[in-house]
């Protein structure tokens, strides 16, 4: 698609040039890395990765990847008697069960003096370049870090966990996976830092898309969190975020859909701002708050989110907002005595080293429930045509932690998707899917 002034962006889907420029723009990273490397005495290590660091310090160029295979089974709900069909109970509602190659990233991360950039791509997400994560550069301005170019909006504690470190295999409803939905990487500019060790803020100024699409929308937010006990094995976090997405017709649009069952299960509409009584897009404002304590091996977090979405349906015929509640409540415990990392840069929760030969085990459970509130007989912004729209997913989970970056994960799911009924005199209707997915998760 050409570019506003008419030019050819520099990758272009589905083309054997798109693949040429972006593997070209690859080994320019490369080659520039170790064009400066080549300048420094260096040490290089690979205990938990390829790390290549200057004698001095001021250079470090780390090269990154991790792969993510999934296997899935589903046990689809059947359609009541008398009762139209919905959700898992649809033949084709989802995805067959069995195996899904879910990520296949490669990345490089340099630093130079206080300078930084990095260069993540999933080769498991499709053609470029859709499937580019990360790409920005970064300088240290003032007491914290500027970045510029794609990177996570800086919301809630589990969205910007990474994927490597999240304890079940999918993020709960108050993320990118319900609330946020498709904007878990967009465009623009952020600044985050570090006060006094113990709070941490961030604000970005964002386009709502990512590279290969036109710039278009904005999102505008951030996060302030606190961290008064920080140890290793007694970590108490609280935060909250805040963020404004206004959406075009060329940009993402601003939704929440949630998917239950797993990442190849049902996805489910809680509504879209705009797609009532606007032409262009709409507005969606979310504020999320967040706590976790970690005491030893026992991790409890939670997250609430309120996201209010404009114009997602008319009544009388005038367009009405209505407005998204999620929240969830999570444990996990590690019952060979392994304690939860806590990263103060981030304001979230990694792994640890499993601490015996033969690796560490985890338990984890959580409860995850999202709601359109504004749902009714005469209003939809879900577009059922019933009394209510509402998810509740319940998730049991075991990890072992073969070594630190391999991990076996087990998840079993039982959801309850319900949308009330569509007449005063009849039955609610709810989709109880279940389902189990498994992970090999090898990564450094």
């Amino acid at each position: 698609m050409p570019g506003n002034d008419g030019s050819q962006p520099i990758f272009q889907q589905g083309t054997i040039g798109g693949v040429l420029r972006y593997r070209a723009f690859a080994l320019f990273v490369v080659l520039a890395s170790l064009s400066i490397v080549q300048a420094y005495a260096f040490d290089i290590t690979t205990q938990d990765g390829f790390r290549i660091l200057a004698d001095d310090g001021n250079l470090e160029v780390i090269l990154g990847a991790r792969a993510h295979l999934d296997v899935h089974a589903f046990n689809d709900d059947s359609a009541r008697p008398g009762q139209l069909p919905f959700g898992s109970q649809v033949p084709g509602s989802h995805p067959d069960g069995g195996f899904n190659f879910r990520r296949g990233y490669t990345d490089i991360t340099v630093r130079f003096h206080d300078l930084s950039l990095k260069f993540q791509n999933d080769f498991a997400a499709g053609t470029f370049p859709g499937s580019l994560r990360e790409a920005w550069v970064g300088a240290r301005v003032g007491p914290g870090q500027l970045t510029i170019g794609q990177f996570k909006p800086y919301r809630g504690m589990e969205e910007l966990a990474s994927s490597n470190e999240i304890t079940l295999l999918e993020r709960p409803s108050t993320s990118s996976t319900g609330v946020y939905a498709g904007r878990q990487w967009l465009m623009g500019v952020g600044y985050k830092g570090l006060y006094a060790e113990k709070v941490g803020y961030a604000a970005h100024v964002m386009s709502m898309t990512h590279f290969g699409m036109p710039v278009a929308g904005s999102s505008i937010g951030g996060r302030l969190f606190w961290a008064p006990l920080s140890e290793e094995g007694n970590t108490l976090h609280l935060g909250f975020s805040y963020s404004m997405d206004h959406s075009e017709a060329d940009s993402l649009p601003a939704k929440v859909v949630d998917i239950y069952g797993g990442r190849r299960g049902v996805s489910f509409s809680l509504g879209t701002a705009g797609s009532a009584g606007s032409s262009g897009g709409g507005d969606q404002s979310t504020f999320g708050a967040e706590a976790a304590y970690a005491l030893g091996p026992v991790t409890l977090q939670g997250e609430y989110v309120s996201s209010r979405l404009e114009h997602t349906h008319a009544t009388g015929g005038m367009p009405r907002n209505s407005t998204v509640q999620a929240y969830y409540v999570q444990a996990s415990w590690f019952a060979t005595g392994e304690r939860s990392i806590y990263s103060k840069e981030r304001g979230a929760f990694g792994k640890p080293r499993p601490l015996r030969k033969w690796g560490a085990l985890e338990f984890a459970a959580r409860y995850d429930r999202a709601e359109n509130l504004n749902q009714s007989l005469l209003a939809d912004p879900c577009r059922t045509g019933t009394s209510k729209c509402q998810v509740q997913i319940i998730t049991l989970g075991i990890n072992w932690y073969v070594r630190k970056n391999w991990r076996f994960m087990l998840n079993y799911y039982f959801t309850d998707a319900a949308i009330g009924h569509a007449s005063m005199h009849a039955q609610n209707r709810n989709d109880t899917l279940s389902a189990v997915s498994f992970r090999t998760q090898l990564g450094f």
